[in-house]
């Protein structure tokens, strides 16, 4: 990968990524509002003002020094927003891996949608990184570990100092 990529518009048949912007913020609020998806990545439901604030920061793109691309959509479907899907890729490494993660709300769930969106993601990154995936699940995701294998990763068992499990492919995933 020889520059920083930037997020662009993704469409499959059902769903759009949609670059973050700031205003997606108000809009997410009700999306990551649910308590269950607290229980794997940690943390609470987000206001509309702390959205805003992390999404000022992820929709730069880049890593303050530049060694990092931020790359940040919003899912929707039939319009309104559902999730969003992300990944993070080290710029100027010749095979960098990246570093995707999915989040889908919980009134969204159980529909494939982080499923598709995630390969929706990858067919857009991987022909600009050529570099393998990986994701960081929490033990007991069965939901994340299930996205994870349809995109043609295995569990590694290294965790990382949150308790995650590296889920990576040695070979780019589709």
């Amino acid at each position: 990968m020889n520059g920083v990529p930037r997020a662009e518009l993704i469409a499959t048949e059902r769903l759009r990524l949609e670059p973050l912007s700031v205003h997606h913020a108000r809009e997410m609020v009700p999306v990551l509002a649910g308590t269950a998806i607290y229980r794997h990545i940690g943390g609470t439901a987000p206001t509309a003002q702390e959205l805003a604030a992390r999404y000022a920061g992820q929709s730069v793109g880049a890593s303050p020094d530049g060694r990092e691309a931020w790359l940040n959509w919003i899912i929707r479907e039939q319009g309104a927003a559902v999730g969003f899907v992300q990944a993070t890729v080290a710029v100027g490494a010749p095979c960098p891996t990246a570093y995707v993660a999915w989040v889908v709300g919980e009134d969204f769930q159980g529909r494939g949608i982080a499923t598709e969106a995630a390969r929706a993601l990858l067919g857009w990154l991987l022909p600009r990184t050529g570099g393998p995936v990986a994701a960081y699940i929490a033990p007991g995701n069965l939901a994340s570990t299930g996205v994870a294998r349809k995109l043609g990763l295995a569990g590694s068992g290294q965790l990382d100092e949150d308790g995650e499990e590296l889920w990576r492919s040695a070979t780019p995933a589709g």
